[in-house]
């Protein structure tokens, strides 16, 4: 075999250049921006965060998207009468968006009705001998059931309304007209157009339906939830900056500083939470204020008491001991070195302290402990789709469809805020 290697078959390679060792170019990158690398990579809590700042964005802007100007003196009485109109919406109609709801009754209730209304009639009904089931398009039995109905409290203002706008398009809203009687007019209206023309209401789409004074229920879904997150992250901002403050100092300081916090902290957490809020609401109203107050009393507690084990267990190490050695301040070594290490365990708590506030204002809500004089929160909505649910399901589906996606979203996002904070993985791909 070595009769087969010659000499001329080696090259040196580069033999008249002189190689020297290349610097390595790379960014540093921050504590904050690796966890918000390592956070993207995770997709469903990406996934989660994307589902939390839509529900957020549609509290600011959701009661604005469908205008609803049933407003003045007499609406209440219009209002009144859409009273749990199902959910419909044009284009989603196979979604189950079709305005289609089940009545019961005689025959003759619905031999009666137009051609059009009636979509289907069950030939039998257990509930009740002798009467049917019919599924009706119901905005256009509610349209038809109204306008055959005498009004005997039309307002004079609203009577010349009607006039003008009839001698002005030519067209007809008042079918029967009996004049005024005891100060009120007693007509016949077709009352779709009538709510239309007079007050606006040119979509007579409800997206999730009316509730029990139709009211547009995609309004208040969205107006709920912006007062139950301002609730929310009032509370949760207060009591975590409360609570990571007083932890923290009671952790790091140790000693009687700990000994005097803690025997507050059992003094304070045996006192019982509904206690607290009974007594506060029954005293000062229900105000959200008040329901905020009664909710930071006591609720910082545990986020203190979570903060105080990790300054605990962090300490003594050797990098904080290090940096007390060269001077470093007491604060300095609480925010700059002991913090980002307990953050990891802090954040998964802190994130999903928000929802459990909600979740607990909705069920006091829901009980009626809490219960704002003009203030619609999704407790409340679940409360009152509660007693209609075999009737008027949608009631209580989307609403309640807003809190389970707000604690699924809320979970997943904290699982990847803590993964992504967790200095043990910095830099593991």
């Amino acid at each position: 075999m070595s009769d087969n290697l010659k000499k001329e078959k080696f090259v040196l390679v580069q033999s008249e250049t002189i190689l020297y060792d290349e610097s390595i170019k790379t960014k540093s990158i921050g504590y904050y921006k690796d966890a918000f690398i390592r956070f993207k990579k995770n997709k469903a809590s990406v996934v989660a965060a994307i589902i939390l700042m839509s529900l957020v964005f549609m509290a600011i802007i959701g009661p604005n998207l469908k205008e609803y100007t049933l407003v003045g003196e007499n609406a209440q009485k219009w209002a009144n009468r859409l009273d749990y109109l199902p959910p419909k919406a044009a284009g989603l109609e196979w979604l189950g968006f079709d305005g289609q709801k089940e009545l019961e009754g005689f025959p003759l209730r619905f031999e009666e009705l137009p051609e059009g209304i009636v979509i289907e009639v069950y030939s039998d009904n257990p509930n009740a001998i002798g009467q049917v089931k019919a599924l009706v398009d119901y905005y256009a039995y509610v349209d038809y059931y109204y306008s055959n109905d005498v009004f005997t409290s039309l307002l004079e203002s609203e009577y010349e309304l009607i006039k003008e706008i009839e001698a002005e398009k030519g067209i007809t809203i008042i079918t029967y007209d009996n004049g005024l009687v005891n100060g009120s007019y007693r007509v016949k209206l077709n009352f779709f157009l009538f709510l239309d023309e007079v007050y606006g209401m040119d979509n007579m789409n409800f997206w999730f339906g009316t509730d029990a004074q139709g009211r547009d229920l995609f309004t208040e879904i969205w107006t709920g939830a912006r007062l139950s997150l301002a609730i929310a992250f009032g509370v949760s901002s207060i009591n975590i900056i409360i609570g990571l403050v007083i932890g923290a100092i009671s952790g790091y300081y140790g000693g009687l500083t700990d000994l005097i916090i803690e025997r507050l902290s059992e003094i304070l957490s045996g006192l019982p939470f509904l206690a607290i809020l009974t007594l506060l609401l029954l005293r000062y109203g229900n105000s959200p204020w008040i329901v905020i107050l009664a909710f930071t009393m006591t609720g910082w507690l545990g986020i203190s008491g979570l903060t105080r084990s990790q300054f605990y267990r962090y300490k003594n190490r050797e990098y904080v001991l290090a940096a007390r050695t060269l001077g470093a301040r007491d604060p300095r070594i609480m925010a700059r070195h002991i913090f980002p290490s307990a953050v990891g365990t802090l954040i998964t708590s802190l994130v999903l302290y928000i929802p459990s506030v909600i979740f607990a204002e909705a069920t006091y809500s829901f009980l009626g402990i809490i219960n704002y004089a003009k203030l619609t929160s999704v407790g409340r909505l679940l409360s009152n789709g509660q007693e209609v649910m075999k009737t008027d399901f949608y009631m209580v589906l989307f609403p309640a469809i807003f809190i389970s996606l707000l604690m699924l979203s809320f979970n997943l996002f904290g699982n990847g805020l803590r993964d992504a904070f967790n200095p043990s993985l910095r830099g593991v791909e």
